[in-house]
């Protein structure tokens, strides 16, 4: 298995391929003015609500120019790692907190420390538990852009018909006898997630943390996992893996829960309005189901994701710049609206918390619930959490269409995760 660094050298072949554009954008125009790029994952709310904030830096600042670029989940890491290997990283990237010590590890982001005691990005109204998380080796290297959490969403107009009232906190096998109920009564079916996350809160419960288990071999979390998503797939009230293939409950325009082929999913806090959007109505919400002998807490809060500035960047001093009122200035929130999460700014999430919608207000008050019971999130992702998380999804996959028992999956993944966190 490669390490990431491995990947960023294979993939300098194909770097100018995959990022738009092909090189950092950053460089200095003749009137003067200087263009940094930004790079970004999300749906089209993101995308839409991103570019019209830096539409407004732009009318205020008008010697600067914004190039914009992003992604989908599932294709941001590989183009990212492209660029890093040719040596082009946009100015500002987007980082998830799963990401950033390899990143940093590798010497690709800037020190944004200097930058934070110069004043020159304050955060002085960002809590220093929130400051915190983005630090690599006692330095800031990414600015919380909002605070989330996962979570399971439901389509309250199903779960009405149905006559089935869903409480805040469910176990796996309350889900079970949920999903079971709702599809004598209205035959629409229940997804289970089979994805990193699912794997991840079930090590949880039982007071581990997935990496460590994986780096020594042991299988309990994982065979847990494969059971459960074996379970919910033999049930009657499962959606086929063809749909969930089809459907790709991975991106938000295309999850089942849109057009009523499952009644619930699985998603960040962050992406609660652009699912409602999607949808085209309010869905319920309540917190990431846990395993029925659980011994201990599993909610946490996140980071939903950092703003970084790349090593490469040539305009480290107008990037900074820009992260900083994308943090800390009214205006640019009241157009994200929280998309990201709740500000990471108290005093902006205060004018936000008086001026949002319901579907955000919603948000606002679900954080406030995962508040109460949450406990600390897990540490960073190791090196080659990439590649772990996608050998995941290829052998849920596998064992959903029948070619792997629980078991087989079980040796399978644990060894393969054990040999890439031994390299890396």
């Amino acid at each position: 298995m490669k390490k990431i660094l491995m990947l960023f050298i294979a993939a300098i072949l194909v770097s100018g391929m995959l990022f738009a554009g092909g090189a950092n954008d950053s460089k200095n125009t003749e009137d003067g003015k200087v263009t940094i790029s930004v790079y970004w994952w999300g749906n089209q709310v993101r995308n839409d609500l991103t570019q019209k904030a830096i539409n407004l830096y732009m009318e205020e600042h008008p010697d600067i120019i914004i190039n914009a670029e992003f992604a989908d989940w599932s294709g941001y890491w590989d183009r990212l790692s492209a660029t890093a290997a040719g040596g082009n990283m946009p100015d500002i990237v987007q980082m998830d907190y799963a990401y950033l010590e390899s990143y940093v590890s590798n010497g690709l982001l800037t020190n944004l420390s200097p930058y934070i005691e110069s004043g020159a990005i304050d955060t002085s109204d960002i809590p220093d538990s929130v400051l915190a998380s983005g630090i690599v080796d006692d330095s800031v290297y990414g600015i919380s852009l909002g605070n989330s959490a996962i979570m399971m969403a439901y389509d309250k107009d199903i779960t009405d018909k149905a006559g089935v009232e869903i409480p805040l906190e469910v176990t796996l096998d309350e889900l079970y006898a949920i999903g079971e109920e709702i599809y004598e009564k209205t035959g629409v079916a229940t997804y289970f997630d089979g994805g990193i996350n699912m794997l991840k809160m079930i090590a949880r419960n039982s007071g581990s943390y997935m990496f460590d288990e994986l780096a020594a071999g042991d299988d309990t979390s994982a065979r847990r996992f494969f059971e459960e998503v074996q379970r919910f797939q033999d049930a009657p009230f499962a959606i086929s893996p063809d749909i969930l293939v089809e459907k790709n409950a991975d991106i938000v325009e295309l999850k089942p829960i849109l057009d009523g082929t499952s009644w619930n999913d699985f998603c960040a806090v962050n992406q609660y309005v652009a699912v409602c959007n999607a949808a085209g109505k309010d869905l319920g919400m309540l917190m990431y189901p846990k395993t029925d002998d659980s011994v201990a807490e599993a909610m946490y809060l996140q980071p939903s994701q950092y703003f970084t500035i790349a090593e490469t960047s040539e305009h480290k001093e107008e990037a900074a710049a820009f992260v900083d009122w994308f943090i800390n200035s009214e205006e640019a929130n009241l157009i994200l609206m929280g998309e990201r999460g709740t500000p990471a700014n108290t005093e902006v999430a205060a004018v936000l918390a008086e001026n949002v919608d319901e579907r955000t207000k919603a948000v606002f008050d679900f954080m406030d619930k995962v508040s109460e019971i949450a406990v600390p999130l897990d540490p960073p992702d190791p090196q080659g959490r990439g590649e772990i998380e996608a050998i995941l999804k290829s052998t849920v996959e596998d064992m959903r269409a029948g070619a792997l028992t629980p078991e087989e999956a079980t040796e399978e993944f644990v060894a393969r995760a054990q040999q890439i966190l031994n390299e890396g």
